[in-house]
């Protein structure tokens, strides 16, 4: 009857298996060089809720000269290691700070290197 009428369907579900998952917030990222340049502390996403920027902490010791700094969500990459980054130390140095509320610059991915013709 009229109970019936008014239940709610339940919502879809999906199931993932969880060795093809990653955290990210608090995950450190690693730099070119392999050594620790930040970890990520954000994510921003465009309108259709894609990932576009991750907000980095970045640099300083025991917490002394820490800034955030934006980099390119495609500039990321993520294995079972962990985070990596295409960019160096020196390179993120020079990155603007990362200000809420402003417009967001951030660190691109590095140009892929073209790949050498195979001579025949």
């Amino acid at each position: 009857p009229a109970a019936e009428a008014d239940a709610v369907p339940p919502a879809a579900r999906e199931t993932l298996p969880r060795a093809g998952l990653f955290r990210v917030l608090g995950q450190d990222v690693r730099g070119s060089s392999n050594n620790v340049v930040g970890q990520v502390v954000n994510v921003l996403v465009d309108p259709e809720g894609r990932p576009r920027v991750a907000v980095l902490d970045y640099g300083g010791f025991l917490g002394v000269g820490r800034r955030r700094i934006a980099v390119a969500w495609a500039a990321l990459n993520f294995s079972p290691d962990g985070i990596r980054l295409g960019l160096g130390r020196d390179q993120l140095k020079a990155f603007p700070e990362y200000r809420e509320g402003e417009d967001v610059t951030f660190a691109l991915p590095p140009p892929a290197r073209p790949v050498a013709a195979n001579p025949e």
